[in-house]
């Protein structure tokens, strides 16, 4: 998990986590960034020491380290669909998502989190679309 962990992905501002003594720490985004920042950032955003969860308490700032399915492009989307089903859901997903995110999705400026992708699932299953939904392309990143 952490072998291929590239500081220079860490978002400016995200908030690091020096507790080494939370039981969640080994599986904390926050974690994770802490200790590859020494090396990296000379001032980092971090959790107060004061706030940290006493006992068993859930921690507020836990962040997961696990890497989620990110999909890239939905060019082909629409492809193998009927042309005025696709046209449909084209129209409802630009309602859903909005023009400017739509079309960052369709020309990859941003990629599209499991829950856009799920949408979409559920969408064309609502139209009867048996198809799964295919993007352009897929990577595994770490939500931040």
């Amino acid at each position: 998990m952490e072998n291929d962990f590239d500081y220079k992905l860490v978002p400016s501002g995200f908030v690091h986590c020096f507790n080494s003594q939370c039981p969640k720490a080994d599986g904390c985004l926050r974690q994770v960034a802490a200790r590859y920042s020494a090396h990296a950032d000379r001032h980092v955003r971090i959790v107060n020491p004061a706030y940290f969860p006493v006992g068993d308490a859930a921690c507020p700032d836990f962040k997961s380290a696990k890497k989620v399915r990110i999909a890239w492009g939905i060019t082909n989307l629409l492809e193998k669909v009927p042309y005025r089903t696709a046209r449909h859901l084209r129209k409802i997903m630009i309602f859903h998502l909005t023009k400017t995110l739509y079309y960052r999705y369709y020309r990859k400026e941003y990629g599209i989190p499991p829950e856009a992708q799920l949408y979409i699932r559920k969408l064309f299953r609502q139209h009867g679309v048996e198809e799964e939904p295919v993007f352009d392309s897929y990577t595994e990143e770490y939500e931040w």
